[in-house]
Order: C-alpha cells, then sequence, then structure tokens
C-alpha cells in the first residue's frame, strides 16, 4: 500500500504594526498619544494584515514612522512566559484565599 503525504502549505503574511500607546495616556506637544516604541513587538497592535513585504513597505510609506512590518512567522510576535519571579494567578488566588478565613 502507497502513502501520501500532504506537504503542509505556509501562508506568510505580513502585518503593519503599531506599538501599544504609553501607559497611563500622556499626549505630545502636538496632542497626539505617545507611543510605547519599546514595547516586545508581542504587545505591538496589528494595523493591518498584507499579503507581501513589498505591500507592507509601501503602505509603511504611508504612516507615522514608528509603524514597522513585521512577517506573520516572525518568532518576536509570540508571547514571552511570565519570569520566574512573578506569582502564578493559582498562587495569587491562594494567597487571598488564606487571607479570607
Amino acid at each position: 500500500m502507497r502513502k501520501c503525504h500532504a506537504a503542509p502549505l505556509v501562508l506568510i503574511s505580513w502585518f503593519l504594526m503599531l506599538p501599544p500607546p504609553v501607559m497611563p495616556p500622556v499626549k505630545d506637544a502636538s496632542g497626539d498619544y505617545k507611543m510605547n516604541t519599546t514595547a516586545p513587538l508581542s504587545q505591538w497592535l496589528k494595523f493591518k494584515t498584507l499579503k507581501s513585504e513589498e505591500s507592507c513597505k509601501a503602505a509603511l510609506k504611508k504612516v507615522q514612522p514608528f509603524y514597522k512590518c513585521i512577517s506573520s512567522d516572525d518568532p518576536a510576535l509570540k508571547a514571552h512566559p511570565a519570569t520566574a519571579s512573578a506569582p502564578s494567578v493559582s498562587t495569587m488566588s491562594g494567597a487571598a484565599a488564606g487571607h479570607m478565613q
């Protein structure tokens, strides 16, 4: 018997990404909200999805300079796990329940 395996089809799109606003919200001298351009890419907002890098770069010319074109398979888009020093939700709820008795 002959086995056929389908090769996975990888479709890569491009995101025009917008950094999150500075929190608490702060306006600059021109009245625009300041953007947190140092935030990790996993926290940036997907402003627009495009089919190619060329179309993303063309769109990039029409927006503010802090926008970025990022490939959908970029590992920086994945959220990083919490650090070991941060308590888990279960630990926090357990601690709160202990104080409620």
